[in-house]
């Protein structure tokens, strides 16, 4: 579509270049010396022809100019391609309020975009003063009930000569459906103290944009015991969000008694769309009453997609064996299992006064909250310093490292409070029905 500032350039010199026929003019002095004055206004008839065809320009598109109104200028360096393609469409609701604080700093709420998955919001600090660094800007929206606190966000400094300018784009919760009117609350820091500003606005719903797919999952892959249930799916203009839940409170308060508690570090997901990989937008996990709760955030999808598939591809699991190995009279290499994995040491040698231990993993496994006891003393943990990987006949990856403990000791007895390694997957990849 042509650029709108050069259409009316265009347009502009048309309309200079016209000019009233020589008779219709005459005509028009003629009737003039037989009316009476009644206005001072003297109107050029090339002014007159111009405005005539500006107004039937103007009127035909009309909606063109209401459309480039409707767009969110100034953000394009805070959006993403999916942001700026809804930006292009004229989505969004403007707010266009400000708050000026009396250090002359200026907070102007631009406009939101809202869908089922969240509520996006465009905000630019102004600061004449030049100190946007000291500045601690906190934003929420405040709704009826509660509040809505921003989920993550992003900005960049806009250049300018007589004041320090930053533009944002933060995420937010969307509003519950009940919510009508929103105040959108900020602090920021002056001299070490904290000023709170405020722009209430009515939140308009028919500018919400929904969702395109919202529906449930039920669909569960075990990973060495550990049951990861996908179970819900919501696709909007904005986002692609994923939830479900690993385990479930009777296992969380069965690992509390046996004292051999496992937890989730970390869980990596990629969403397919007819094969090609849709972009992660983030990822959040948490502990409530169902166990353990996760949801990750992907790019809108393509449309008219054909087939959708989630593939898990990693999970790190954290476990507390609490597992001491006696380390006396041993004959070294020493090998010992956990939870189907070897432990292996196979080397202790005192240097310089120090206790020296050689372990040796699979390449995934880290040993944490190891401590090393000897005789009626406690020896203090110093560092660990990897050696390296070692690649088995089996294609079986390992890791070793040296543990160091300050001085040395006779019947020693290494103790492990903590390992973390990831769990084995095999055809982790869940088709999605799209209904």
């Amino acid at each position: 579509m042509m650029d709108i500032e050069k259409m009316l350039q265009e347009k502009k010199r048309d309309y200079d270049r016209i000019e009233a026929p020589e008779e219709m003019e005459e005509r028009l002095r003629g009737a003039l010396r037989h009316q009476k004055p009644r206005s001072r206004c003297i109107w050029n008839s090339r002014f007159i022809a111009a405005v005539l065809v500006l107004f039937v320009f103007v009127g035909y598109h009309f909606d063109t100019f209401a459309y480039y109104s409707k767009r969110i200028v100034g953000y394009d360096g805070v959006m993403s391609d999916s942001l700026k393609d809804l930006n292009q469409m004229g989505k969004g609701q403007e707010i266009g309020k400000s708050y000026t604080f009396e250090n002359g700093v200026e907070v102007t709420l631009d406009a939101i975009m809202v869908d089922d998955n969240q509520m996006i919001a465009f905000y630019k600090i102004k600061d004449p003063n030049k100190i946007m660094g000291q500045h601690s800007p906190l934003v929420e929206f405040k709704g009826f009930f509660r509040s809505y606190r921003m989920r993550s966000g992003m900005g960049e400094y806009v250049e300018n000569d007589h004041q320090e300018e930053m533009i944002y784009r933060a995420n937010f919760e969307t509003p519950r459906i009940w919510e009508r009117r929103l105040t959108f609350k900020f602090s920021i820091r002056s001299n070490g103290l904290y000023q709170e500003g405020t722009i209430p606005f009515v939140l308009n719903r028919s500018k919400a944009m929904g969702h395109t797919i919202k529906q449930k999952i039920k669909k569960t892959i075990e990973i060495e015991e550990i049951e990861v249930n996908f179970e819900k799916i919501t696709a909007t203009p904005t986002q692609t969000l994923i939830e479900g839940s690993i385990n479930n409170l009777l296992e969380l308060v069965r690992e509390q008694i046996s004292g051999d508690q496992t937890r989730i570090a970390r869980m990596n997901i990629k969403l397919l769309a007819d094969g090609k990989e849709i972009g992660n937008q983030g990822a959040g996990m948490r502990t409530d009453m169902k166990g353990y709760t996760f949801s990750f955030s992907f790019d809108p999808l393509p449309q008219d997609i054909q087939k959708l598939e989630i593939q898990l591809q990693g999970l790190s699991v954290v476990r507390r064996p609490n597992m001491t190995i006696d380390l006396a009279d041993k004959g070294l290499p020493y090998s010992i299992e956990y939870d189907n994995r070897e432990i292996k040491i196979e080397n202790i040698e005192v240097i310089n006064g120090n206790t020296h231990i050689t372990v040796e993993t699979e390449e995934s496994m880290s040993l944490l909250d190891v401590s090393l006891s000897g005789k009626d003393k406690n020896l203090r943990f110093i560092e660990t310093t990897p050696l390296d990987y070692d690649k088995k006949l089996d294609g079986t990856i390992t890791y070793s490292r040296i543990i160091t403990f300050e001085g040395q000791g006779e019947d020693l007895q290494l103790t492990i409070g903590k390992v973390i390694y990831t769990a084995e997957l095999q055809d982790a990849i869940l088709p999605i029905e799209i209904k």
